[in-house]
């Protein structure tokens, strides 16, 4: 056993004052290392790393080819993508010039989830010609990874009624209890517990997505079914009593467009919270039954 002066004469294993200092200084200064390595990747970094030979005639070609390789990769990449992802469904001619768009803008996609987003947009334009317009495609060139998720949040929420096959939001619905002189009541459904406050419904409006006003269905006539849909779950909606009316914000037609690609998800907790609402105000049955089970 160790005597405490023989411990005290071990080497020890403390980290140096000095080398706790770099090291904090190292984390002050990580915002530096991570321009740098911005810099280095991008080819831009000759003032920051003074020790290079190229003059900068040089240096601005050398980052041209770069960024023409990066920009070959990128397209391969998304090609493969939409290559891998199909089968033998029947394919149409897409315009040449659609196609050539589409390359401008693609090869400028570089990451790995956005490019395939993209590999769905090429896919759904080769299978039905004419589906995907110039307008999504810009408009979805200036999403950002978290618009696409915020968008994406939104699509999961979406349902559409009536014969009207448009997304929508539904937002809640609006009512008359007691007397006709009684103003309206409305029985709202909270989005913002379902990761979609209306702070991100103003950036979804923002990138042209969602229409801009919270809009009102006709009245709903006691008596007469309604088709209602919401992610790939058929139903049909019978009011309780005269006089209701469905209050949602409708997707724009880029929008529309945009959502196709990401096909029917749906999420469990709002479909649960949603059917609670429309059979509090409707006899709610399902296409999916024979015998029109209640739900």
């Amino acid at each position: 056993m160790q005597t405490e002066s023989q411990a005290s004469n071990e080497p020890s294993h403390v980290v140096p004052v000095t080398d706790k200092k770099n090291h904090s200084k190292n984390a002050i200064k990580s915002s530096r290392f991570r321009v740098q390595s911005i810099a280095r990747h991008n080819d831009v970094n000759a003032q920051i790393d003074e020790d290079h030979d190229k003059t900068l005639q040089e240096r601005s070609e050398n980052r041209r080819q770069n960024i023409r390789q990066r920009q070959q990769q990128n397209l391969e990449r998304i090609f493969k993508l939409c290559y891998d992802s199909c089968s033998d469904e029947t394919a149409g001619e897409p315009d040449p010039d659609w196609i050539h768009h589409f390359i401008t803008i693609a090869q400028d996609i570089y990451s790995p989830s956005m490019q395939k987003l993209w590999s769905r947009i090429l896919r759904q334009e080769i299978i039905t010609p004419g589906s995907i317009s110039l307008k999504a495609m810009i408009t979805f060139q200036q999403m950002t990874q978290r618009d696409a998720q915020l968008f994406r949040r939104a699509c999961l929420l979406a349902c559409h009624f009536g014969q009207d096959s448009s997304k929508k939001l539904l937002t809640g619905l609006k009512y008359r209890s007691g007397f006709l002189l009684k103003q309206p009541s409305i029985d709202r459904l909270n989005l913002g517990h379902y990761q979609l406050p209306y702070s991100h419904l103003l950036e979804l409006m923002g990138l042209g997505l969602i229409l801009n006003t919270e809009l009102e269905s006709g009245k709903l006539q006691n008596g007469t079914p309604l088709p209602f849909h919401y992610q790939g779950h058929d139903y049909q909606i019978q009011p309780a009593k005269n006089g209701l009316s469905l209050l949602y914000y409708r997707f724009s037609p880029v929008g529309q467009e945009i959502a196709q690609l990401l096909g029917n998800h749906r999420n469990e907790e709002y479909k649960i919270h949603l059917t609670e609402l429309l059979n509090k105000h409707f006899i709610v049955t399902s296409d999916a039954s024979m015998h029109h089970t209640v739900i």
